[in-house]
């Protein structure tokens, strides 16, 4: 049996954070910590030595502009390595991070600054700078701006002085300052200081139903959800300059790639950041990062999945859908101890090797876990990459429990559920069917609110909006959310998500919407793959702009006919009897979907409500 590296192999169990970059730098000194390519294509990397040396001078930094133990400090930047070592520079100096999207605009900032109290930004660039500055006329409190890339700051050499408001202060003159002016010895006071109930992060919500709150979150909040995490396998005679494996994130710097940076210098991965861009981008990506866990969200799941079927000719597909299913039919014989029959055997072991192998490459080949949480997911599409030998699974989380509270594991999942409670969590349904959460990972409250109702923490039970049910063997199953289910005119109350998920996985169909409040039944707007309908169309001679395809006869009957499948597998009462195809895709940066790319429900709703309604005409 292959042995487990310990946590830390140096020294005892930390009780905060505030030391995670040099016990990694301890543990794994010479594997590479923080994995990038620039803009150019080269590639770039950090060990955990010389990325825990750059988080110091960064924490050093911060403390020379006078931040004292609790001030808030935001950052605004896409994922790029030096949002990691200021994450790790404010946890080992007793400040606490706000998180702001690249995407976040000049007016939500002006709340969220002014709401959290933040003395300080770290933006990424020229673009993000722009903002800052629109906003900061109405932040009063914020006294220092720094910006990562220098090329967009250039030094001024009249204001030397890092304690000075200067929103021309660069990353590097920061930490410039902070190894001329703040001695080793005093950033050691302030680490040793820190505490488990001390605040690391306010991250603030999606904000779909009104302002963005602040969820607050502690050190502890993320240790409980990290010593929950198992120790990645090492063999003994690794070299000292590798790492554990390497965790791919696609998401933006945000709920689930927070506790994703915090996992790698927790277990000795490699962290690779997804660049962006378009589908084919990501999958190339995925599979040159050839990663040990990855976690996505729904979306990117379904992108994926529906590039492995683009790579097949069409004639063959339901050849592949058919062999997954089969596939999934074997392993679960296998692993129940069941005999296989020796000809269905041999077709599965040669299957393994060709078809399953080359769904497997699309991951890389070398995937240990594949975790799915955000939003609702279908099953088929979960239900075809296990029947390959994918290990995905799905589990379950919110900002308000540190991104996670239930798993499934490769080893031990239920198709349908999103598995058991974490150690130390424990689960309860309430009587209106609403989950209930308890345990340390959950966060403690909204930065200034007095929560009492929805959404809130009430004797110790985190009260998460979503509906569920537990199965007798402790599997938690999504059911819908609280307050997104619509209620029709005839007093029946639907969830959405499930003939939605349903419809996504039609090739072409990127987002479905479904609507009817107050209504005699659903009606759905779709939205389309640019790509893949792009391809659809040339292949058929037709407009390839979305604007024309969109409401060409041929397309509204291929998307009539999804509607049509999709629905037959649903209740009357859950089947939409129109649907809407956009002529475009929805926008994050517009707020139609959240910063886990799920649909922003009452956004769209309030914008495209004039084309929902014309449905009942």
């Amino acid at each position: 049996m292959t042995p487990l590296t310990p946590p830390d192999p140096t020294g005892p169990a930390p009780d905060s954070l505030a030391r995670l970059a040099e016990r990694g730098a301890r543990s794994w000194p010479h594997a590479p910590a923080l994995s990038w390519q620039d803009a150019q294509g080269t590639a770039h990397w950090l060990t955990f030595a010389e990325a825990r040396a750059a988080s110091d001078e960064i924490a050093r930094g911060l403390l020379a502009l006078g931040l004292a133990p609790g001030d808030r400090i935001a950052v605004q930047s896409g994922p790029r390595p030096e949002w990691t070592l200021t994450l790790l520079a404010a946890a080992s100096c007793g400040l606490v991070l706000v998180s702001l999207l690249p995407s976040t605009v000049p007016d939500e900032m002006v709340h969220v600054l002014n709401d959290c109290d933040a003395k300080a930004v770290l933006c990424e660039d020229g673009e993000q700078l722009a903002k800052v500055r629109a906003a900061r006329p109405r932040v009063p409190g914020l006294r220092h701006v720094v910006v990562m890339d220098a090329a967009d700051a250039p030094a001024d050499p009249s204001r030397p002085d890092p304690a000075r408001t200067d929103p021309s202060l660069t990353l590097d003159r920061l930490r410039a300052a902070g190894a001329h002016t703040v001695a080793p010895d005093a950033l050691a006071r302030r680490r040793a200081a820190v505490r488990a109930e001390d605040l690391l992060l306010i991250i603030y919500t999606s904000g779909t139903t009104g302002p963005k709150k602040g969820c607050a979150l502690s050190h502890a909040n993320y240790l409980a959800v990290l010593r929950a995490h198992p120790s990645p396998p090492r063999h003994p005679d690794a070299a000292p300059d590798t790492s554990n494996g390497t965790v791919f994130v696609v998401t933006g710097p945000h709920t689930i790639a927070l506790l994703m940076q915090l996992l790698t210098w927790w277990s000795g991965y490699t962290l690779v950041w997804w660049r962006g861009g378009s589908d084919d981008d990501l999958v190339a990506e995925l599979r040159a990062a050839r990663p040990s866990i990855v976690p996505l969200v729904p979306l990117a799941l379904e992108k994926i999945y529906r590039a492995a079927l683009a790579d097949v000719p069409p004639a063959r597909r339901p050849e592949l859908l058919e062999a997954a299913r089969e596939g999934l039919r074997v392993r679960r014989m296998l692993a129940a101890g069941e005999p296989v029959p020796t000809g269905l055997r041999e077709w599965f072991d040669r299957t393994e090797e060709t078809l399953f192998a080359r769904v497997r490459e699309g991951f890389g080949g070398r995937v240990r876990r594949v975790t799915v949480s955000g939003a609702p997911v279908s099953q088929d599409v979960l239900a075809f990459f296990l029947g390959c030998g994918l290990p995905v699974v799905e589990c379950y989380g919110m900002t308000e429990t540190a991104a996670a509270a239930t798993t499934n594991t490769p080893e031990d999942y239920r198709l349908g559920t999103v598995g058991k409670p974490l150690p130390g969590v424990e689960v309860a349904i309430a009587d209106d069917g609403e989950i209930l959460l308890r345990g340390a990972n959950v966060f403690r409250g909204y930065w200034g609110y007095d929560e009492g109702g929805f959404g809130g923490v009430r004797d110790g039970w985190l009260h998460t909006g979503d509906l569920g049910e537990l199965d007798g063997d402790g599997y938690l199953r999504l059911t819908g959310r609280k307050k997104e289910l619509i209620q029709l005119s005839n007093g029946m109350a639907v969830t959405p998500h499930p003939l939605e998920q349903q419809l996504r996985t039609h090739p072409l169909i990127s987002q479905a919407v479904l609507y009817g409040e107050a209504r005699p039944h659903l009606v759905a707007l779709i939205t389309l793959d640019a790509r893949r309908a792009a391809e659809w169309a040339a292949a058929r001679a037709l407009p390839t702009r979305l604007e024309t395809l969109a409401r060409t006869p041929e397309l509204l009957a291929e998307i009539s006919g999804a509607l049509e499948h999709a629905n037959s597998g649903f209740q009357e009462y859950f089947r939409a009897r129109a649907v809407h195809v956009l002529d475009r895709e929805l926008s994050a940066e517009a707020g139609e979907l959240t910063v886990s790319l799920k649909v922003a429900r009452p956004v769209v709703h309030a914008r495209l409500r004039a084309l929902f309604e014309a449905l009942y005409d």
